[in-house]
This record gives structure tokens, C-alpha cells and sequence, in this order.
């Protein structure tokens, strides 16, 4: 059958010539897309360490020192510290709250980053995120440690010369060590040592980034004294509520009741927001929402393209095909052989192009022409959007071909052989 088929591609080799650069061309532009979404499918398939769900970040504002309603203190940083804790303390004491944690720059979806070269000696360093959070930041975003456990056994660890480093961190580091803990790793920040208290699972920026190298170390009591009245209204607050609550409802009633209780000082409460928005935004930012909205759109396009462009062309050669097609069913081929034959002369070319098309995009990956950020070229990488673009290409083959394959087949061979 598949010799057969051969020789009739061979045979319309001229008609078969247009069909085949389209498909040539659609296949690599597909697998370009096809990457895009391997891609960051596989990253996003990469759990990570943080669950949001039920959680909120808090964000506080400060009195201008122009404005005449602006509080001066003689003491100014010690009572500002004292003002903002207890404002933390009142957030904590809210009936639906569960856990509230304090971090610097290091929460989930943040589009900041800081980053801090840390390793065994002086001669290994590698540059890894530096996360500053108090102990209830684990329990805040439910990250348990790497072999199990209670995210309490991770807020435990958390000292001031005590760390916790992510999964990816122990694994660079420590590559013969099935767990770390207890192993001292240099700081090339300070040029200090801290002791790892915990290792904890994956830690990506985002959905859609890589896993990061990272380690938290300990925001204290002291580090909140030497910081002003600005610098601490930019620190993050989180809280993790009781579960089952709706968001919109817990934002506008905790804002309604705590907006008095929080203004303290010179410190007042701007907003409060859920992390799963927060999330949106940063992909409305980062481009990534646009990113996946805008080759989605392409790729719907490009298939609607190559339906009717499939079903046209298949329409056409069925057409002057029709005396061929009456005579073998003349002879003797039922329908459904017909059916298949057809079928198969798509699949089969879609196959012959396929090949040097696989050819040309293994290139394409190798000269690192498409993007590796988010993930490494491997073999997986191109093994996977390779075979995800032909069976695709095969299925909208199968079906821009089935429909003028399934009414020549059932033409009449008196009505073709009386034409022929």
C-alpha cells in the first residue's frame, strides 16, 4: 500500500510540488510555535514551592513629611519600628486571619530581584536569589521542606546564622549531598558562613520561569529599628486567611474594618490585594500574557489557514481525479479503500516534508535561534515539539482531506467512465 502510494505521489509530483511547500513552510512556522508552548508547559508542569491560594499582601502608604497632617517624632526610626509593629500585631489579631509574614523584595510574583553570590568556599560562588523573610513566610505560603514535613519545621530553621535554600540551591551546591542540612555555605556578600536549617522544594519567580538557585535568611526585629518610616511601608506584608472565603468580600470588609485601626502614626493602609492578582498583573507586565494571548492567535490563524488551504487543494486534485477514482472502484476497490488511499497520499506527504522540515528546526534549536531563558534546548525540548507539529499537521490533514475524499468515493463509475 504505502509503495503504491508512493508512486502515486510521484506520478502528480507536479501538483503534489505547491501542497508540499506549503506544508514545509507551515511546519516550521507551527513547530515555532509548538516550542513556545512545549516550553513553557513544561516549566509551568514544574510545581512550585509556594501555594497562594487564600492569600493577600497588605500594602501600607506613609503622611508626606510636606503635608501638615505629617506626625515629626524626636526618635524617629525607634518609634516609627514600634508604630509599624504594632500594626503588624493588629493584622495578626483579625478573626479571619491565619498567619502574617514580613519580606523584603521576596514574595511570589514579585517583579523584583536580588541576588547574592553564595557557595561551599571563596572558589565556587554562584549568584543565587536572596530572599530576607521572617519565620512565618513558610507558613504564610505553605512551602514544606524538600523530603516532607510542616512548613513550621522550615520556620524553625530560620536563625541568624541559619538559612533555608531551595531545592535547586542544594542540588548546585551540595551535588553528593542527598540533604545538606547541617552544612555550612559562605556568603560571598559578607564573606560570613551560615549553617542550611532546611531545604525546601522549587522556587521559580513565576509559572513560566525557570527554577531558580535561592535562599532565605532571616528579617529581624533588629533590621525593622534601623529603617525608616518609607523604607518599612515598602516592606511586604502577607497574610494567609481562613479557607473558603470569597475575595472580593474578605478585601472590602477587612479594608472597611482595619482601615482606622492601621492608621497609626504617620502610617495609613493603601490597598489590599490577592496574590492571584497580583500574579495577573506581573504576566500583564512582563509581556507574558500578551506573549501566550498573541501565538495562540497565530496558531489559530495558521491552522485555519492550512485547513482550507488543505481542503481546497485536496478538492481540486479529486476533481480530476474522478475517472481514476471511478475506474478503481470499476475494478473492484470498495469506498472505504478509496477513503484511504486518499488519506493516506496526505499523510504520507506530510511525512516526506516533514523530514528535511525536522531537519532544518533541529538546526534552527542547536544555533539557539529560539528562545533559552525559560528553558534549555535538550533533546526532550525537540523531540517533543517536533513530533507534537506532525501530529497536529496529521490530524488537519486527515481532516482537510476526508471530506473531498468521502464524495469522490462515492461518484458513480458509470457517471466517470462515461466522462472518461
Amino acid at each position: 500500500m504505502i509503495q503504491h502510494l508512493f508512486k502515486l505521489i510521484w506520478k502528480q509530483r507536479r501538483q503534489n510540488a505547491w501542497i508540499a511547500a506549503e506544508l514545509f513552510l507551515v511546519f516550521m512556522l507551527l513547530w515555532y510555535i509548538m516550542d513556545y508552548f512545549i516550553t513553557i508547559g513544561y516549566t509551568a508542569s514544574i510545581e512550585n514551592a509556594y501555594h497562594i491560594e487564600d492569600t493577600y499582601q497588605v500594602q501600607l502608604a506613609t503622611v508626606p513629611a510636606s503635608s501638615p497632617k505629617y506626625i515629626h517624632y524626636e526618635e524617629g526610626e525607634q518609634i516609627a519600628a514600634e508604630q509599624y509593629l504594632s500594626i503588624i500585631e493588629r493584622i495578626r489579631q483579625y478573626p479571619q486571619v491565619e498567619a502574617v509574614c514580613l519580606s523584603n523584595m521576596s514574595v511570589p510574583y514579585c517583579p523584583s530581584y536580588r541576588n547574592l553570590p553564595m557557595g561551599p568556599d571563596t572558589t565556587s560562588l554562584k549568584n543565587c536569589q536572596y530572599l530576607q523573610v521572617t519565620p512565618s513566610y513558610f507558613e504564610v505560603f505553605r512551602i514544606e521542606p524538600l523530603n516532607g514535613g510542616e512548613p513550621s519545621s522550615l520556620k524553625d530553621a530560620l536563625t541568624e546564622k541559619s538559612i533555608v535554600i531551595s531545592r535547586l540551591m542544594a542540588e548546585k551546591v551540595f551535588p553528593k549531598e542527598q540533604n545538606p542540612k547541617g552544612k555550612s555555605v559562605l556568603c560571598g556578600g559578607n564573606d560570613e558562613f551560615y549553617q542550611i536549617g532546611g531545604v525546601c522544594g522549587a522556587v521559580k519567580r513565576d509559572d513560566y520561569s525557570r527554577e531558580e538557585r535561592a535562599n532565605y535568611f532571616l528579617l529581624s526585629n533588629s533590621d525593622i529599628v534601623d529603617w525608616g518610616e518609607t523604607a518599612l511601608a515598602d516592606l511586604e506584608i502577607s497574610i494567609r486567611v481562613k479557607p473558603g472565603l470569597n475575595k472580593h468580600n474578605f478585601i472590602e470588609s477587612f479594608q472597611k474594618d482595619m482601615r482606622e485601626q492601621l492608621n497609626v502614626g504617620n502610617f495609613l493602609l493603601y490597598k489590599v490585594s490577592s496574590f492571584e492578582d497580583l500574579r495577573d498583573t506581573l504576566y500583564l507586565t512582563n509581556g507574558v500574557t500578551d506573549a501566550i494571548r498573541y501565538r495562540i492567535a497565530f496558531m489559530a490563524f495558521l491552522i485555519f489557514n492550512i485547513f482550507l488551504g488543505i481542503i481546497g487543494t485536496f478538492w481540486f486534485r479529486n476533481e480530476y481525479r474522478k475517472p481514476e477514482i471511478g475506474l478503481r472502484i470499476a475494478i473492484g476497490s470498495t469506498r472505504r479503500q478509496i477513503l484511504q488511499m486518499m488519506i493516506g497520499e496526505g499523510w504520507l506527504l506530510v511525512s516526506l516534508v516533514g523530514i528535511p522540515a525536522a531537519i532544518i528546526c533541529i538546526n534552527i534549536a542547536k544555533m539557539e535561534f529560539i528562545g533559552t531563558n525559560i528553558m534549555p534546548v535538550t533533546f526532550f525540548r525537540i523531540f517533543a515539539s517536533l513530533i507534537s507539529t506532525y501530529l497536529i499537521m496529521v490530524v488537519f490533514i486527515t481532516l482537510g482531506a476526508w471530506y473531498p475524499a468521502y464524495l469522490s468515493s462515492r461518484i458513480a463509475p458509470a457517471d466517470t467512465l462515461r466522462s472518461e
